[in-house]
């Protein structure tokens, strides 16, 4: 007499294929989904204006002041002594009375010169905040 029970083989259920069908349905619920941002559903009558929000101004043209590697510093293109900067830069002025400046140094430029030239600013009557620094991006 057999009193132990039979054992019932263990049915195998094909767990990569429910995977694949798993990955697919996710791909495509991520490709048909849409996230929208909340929108008000307002009605407004916006109002016009025969100056403003015309044709878009020009861009500004600046002098740069730049710095490179080997630590020379150049107004407009020319070389310039940075003790002569101050004195370059006002010389500029008086001829062009809009003039706007910016700075562009070389990465491996010096504190110190960075702030003999930001000095020279102050000097020439520029706040170093209406001086932008140009940075560019690293590749």
């Amino acid at each position: 007499m057999n009193l132990r029970p039979k054992r019932r083989p263990v049915p195998t259920i094909p767990i990569v294929s429910l995977i694949d069908i798993m990955v697919i349905l996710l791909i495509f619920f991520v490709a048909t989904t849409t996230f929208e941002k909340d929108k008000t559903q307002m009605k407004i009558t916006l109002p016009e204006s025969k100056t403003l929000g015309g044709a878009a101004t020009t861009p500004e043209v600046r002098v740069a002041i730049t710095i490179d590697e080997q630590q020379h510093v150049f107004l407009d293109g020319k070389p310039v002594e940075l003790e002569q900067l101050a004195a370059a830069i006002t010389t500029m002025k008086e001829k062009t009375p809009g003039l706007k400046l910016e700075l562009k140094a070389d990465t491996t430029a010096a504190l110190g010169n960075l702030v003999k030239v930001w000095d020279a600013l102050r000097e020439a009557g520029y706040s170093i905040n209406d001086v932008p620094a140009r940075i560019q991006r690293a590749k």
